[in-house]
């Protein structure tokens, strides 16, 4: 019995990290998961395109009130942003594609359609709406979930510092 101790202290040691590291796979500092999925037009788009460019990613759906107050302040600052190489992308996780279709045609922002909710998996979504920060390297620098009137302020003053880097 004696003999076995150090072999399970030794697993042991090896086992417990490995749980306690996958804790969260979209934190500030680790990679964006990346993710193709299609626009309005049907095409497929990918993350990893976007390399070199600041991404703010927002999950949504139409059941979500808040979700279009977000994304109205969101093409704000894709309009004030984007010269400066910032891309907001509106990913929406309804089954139907009507509301993605329909925000594609009313707002000046990227709406890309996640039917089968895989990216929303990927991402960990559990509250809506969602927006991600990814800066230009790919890495994840910002989560935010929910949404309240002042957070449009702390986003500008978030993008601002991304882009002395």
């Amino acid at each position: 019995m004696r003999a076995l101790l150090p072999l399970a202290m030794l697993l042991a040691a090896t086992v417990v990290p490995c749980t306690a590291v996958a804790a969260s796979s979209v934190a500030p500092g680790l990679p964006a998961p990346d993710f193709a999925l299609k626009n309005a037009a049907g095409h497929n788009l990918r993350l990893s395109e976007w390399r070199g460019d600041v991404v703010v990613l927002n999950f949504w759906a139409r059941s979500c009130g808040v979700c279009t107050d977000q994304l109205k302040d969101l093409e704000q600052l894709q309009k004030r942003y984007a010269e400066q190489g910032v891309r907001v992308v509106a990913v929406n996780i309804d089954r139907e594609n009507q509301p993605a279709s329909e925000a594609a045609g009313r707002l000046q922002l990227l709406v890309l359609h996640d039917s089968e909710q895989s990216v929303a998996r990927d991402y960990e979504l559990s509250t809506l709406p969602l927006t991600v920060f990814v800066d230009a390297h790919g890495k994840v620098r910002y989560v935010h979930e929910k949404y309240r009137g002042g957070d449009a302020i702390r986003y500008s003053e978030e993008l601002a510092a991304l882009l002395q880097e």
